[in-house]
């Protein structure tokens, strides 16, 4: 494998382990984690050569493991729209609906509800 092709393996599966760190600092919530894998995803990212150049015979080892850095991706997609239900659902119940995020939703009903939950 040339040096082009072995720095852009090493970034994809960067890219890909950042992304799983992210996963999982996303299905058990840990801000610290998260935000670690912000940053490791960003320099992956920025360590991928151009991919113009590369022998045929090394696209398919590095598409590879882009593919499985695509999986991943939609790993985390799908853990963190579970994750904000989980609050957006939270919050209704205590009557915050539209309280979450950078600002209140200018619409958001301002409703108080009372739960009445029996085991």
């Amino acid at each position: 494998m040339t040096d082009r092709g072995a720095r852009a393996a090493a970034a994809a599966a960067n890219l890909r382990q950042a992304l799983e760190q992210t996963a999982a600092a996303l299905a058990n919530p840990r801000l610290e984690t998260l935000l670690a894998g912000e940053s490791a995803i960003e320099a992956a990212l920025s360590s991928i050569p151009s991919l113009d150049n590369l022998p045929a015979d090394e696209r398919p080892v590095i598409r590879r493991e882009l593919e499985r850095a695509r999986g991943v991706l939609r790993r985390c997609r799908r853990l963190g729209d579970s994750l904000r239900e989980y609050i957006r659902l939270s919050l209704e119940a205590q009557g915050l609906a539209g309280q979450y995020g950078p600002r209140p939703a200018p619409d958001a009903p301002s409703v108080r509800h009372t739960l009445d939950a029996r085991v």
